[in-house]
């Protein structure tokens, strides 16, 4: 997975007016599946501490500090 800065396709600004290009729906579908594909690859990222228990404790320390409004009630 690339995590370095990538420049803007090419024509993808306007050299007049510095903004971006409207992309195609194919361009559009191209980077949202590339998007997914991220977010698969960083989801899959795990070690020896992530487990369900650890992440259930850290529900419910959020919800502790937040008695008046849990966020994940119910989850943990």
């Amino acid at each position: 997975m690339t995590i370095a800065w990538t420049p803007p396709r090419s024509g993808s600004v306007d050299p007049d007016t510095g903004q971006l290009r409207p992309q195609t729906d194919q361009e559009r579908q191209a980077r949202a599946e590339a998007l997914r594909r991220a977010f698969d690859e960083i989801g899959a990222i795990t070690d020896e501490t992530d487990t369900d228990e650890i992440w259930r404790d850290v529900m419910r320390g959020i919800d502790e500090n937040r008695p008046h409004r849990p966020l994940f009630e119910g989850a943990y």
